[in-house]
């Protein structure tokens, strides 16, 4: 039995499509996280994560704090996107997450950055 990745399932049955369209539907009334703010990501910034539709991203590196089995050698990566809605107490990346520091980017930005 070959592997085959979920997200070309998806692309190739059309799925895909319906998928996106259901998360746009999301911003409009927006109930994504559990803030449940249901501002319009479209039209303003003003709910709790202070984004619109678009993600901001503080940074992005190669990442080698894991098992060997999921660095390889290249590393797992990671990306630290900004305006977490949690506000979690004890968050060790509070410096990245919280206070709106990074740059919005396209999707095919971030599709890059995670190839």
């Amino acid at each position: 039995m070959q592997f085959s990745p979920v997200y070309l399932k998806t692309f190739k049955t059309g799925e895909l499509k319906n998928k996106i369209i259901e998360a746009e539907d999301n911003l409009e009334w927006c109930t994504l996280c559990p803030q449940h703010c249901k501002i319009n990501r479209f039209y303003s910034r003003n709910g709790k994560c202070r984004s619109g539709t678009l993600p901001i991203v503080t940074s992005f590196n190669p990442h080698f704090g894991e098992e060997s089995p999921l660095v390889g050698r290249n590393g797992s990566g990671t990306i630290f996107f900004t305006n977490c809605n949690l506000k979690c107490v004890f968050c060790q990346n509070c410096d990245i997450s919280q206070f709106g520091y990074g740059k919005e980017i396209s999707f095919e930005e971030l599709a890059d950055m995670m190839m």
